[in-house]
């Protein structure tokens, strides 16, 4: 819905038009309800008053409050999407790994509140959408996942890492849950950035964890100058 071309626009009739128009704006205000007060904020009353509907108007666009999360959690990995798909057109697999870490870098920086959706419900440990509304986000989300598992998948067949341990879908959930837990501290950069620079600490876990992984260092470095994120950190 937020990407779409030229041509899929002009194809739509005005009230699909304004249709797509009024669900941008009822998610728009729905992540700066949970950017304000967490996703407890977020509730299908206060998103009907802030923006001027009625519930039941409201419910035609989203039936249900797990519907309206998972429309969020589309959007914010549409978003997401939008970071990493350059990263994954370079050729050298083990450069792709550092230049999607640091995409996702990227996003954390400059999507915050997209972010820090997106991290509270990976953190909250309720099933927040389940069902068929959960469909489109695991779509998405096995997508974006594939695209660091086809890069490590690449550089175990080109020699570059050992084949094991380890798959990779489980070297990717590792390095995401790594990277998770680091851009975690991007409140504390603005406060103590000297003490943490999220650049450096980005290289430096993809670094060790590709050296674990049975990648030469200096193979390594290079890829990470490749890249163009530093080399040894």
């Amino acid at each position: 819905m937020l990407h779409e071309t030229t041509s899929n626009l002009a194809s739509k009739t005005p009230r699909a038009r304004r249709r797509d128009a009024n669900l941008s704006r009822i998610l728009e205000a729905a992540m700066e309800l949970v950017a304000e007060g967490g996703l407890e904020a977020l509730s299908m009353g206060r998103l009907a008053e802030a923006v001027d509907y009625t519930p039941g108007a409201l419910y035609r666009y989203f039936p249900s409050k797990d519907a309206l999360l998972a429309g969020l959690l589309a959007q914010v990995l549409d978003e997401l999407q939008v970071f990493l798909v350059q990263s994954a057109e370079v050729v050298n697999p083990l450069a792709r790994v550092f230049t999607l870490a640091h995409a996702y870098r990227r996003f954390a920086r400059e999507r915050p509140h997209a972010f820090g959706f997106l991290s509270s419900t990976i953190a909250e440990p309720r099933i927040l959408v389940g069902g068929a509304d959960a469909n489109p986000v695991a779509e998405r989300s096995i997508a974006l996942l594939e695209l660091v598992a086809t890069a490590l998948g690449d550089a175990a067949s080109q020699k570059l890492i050992d084949d094991e341990p380890g798959t990779p879908l489980e070297r990717t959930l590792t390095l995401f849950a790594t990277l998770q837990g680091l851009l975690q501290l991007q409140k504390q950069s603005r406060f103590e950035s000297a003490l943490v620079d999220l650049g450096p600490l980005v290289t430096h876990a993809v670094r060790t964890l590709l050296i674990g992984w049975g990648g030469k260092a200096r193979g390594v470095d290079a890829a990470s100058s490749i890249a163009g994120t530093g080399g040894k950190s």
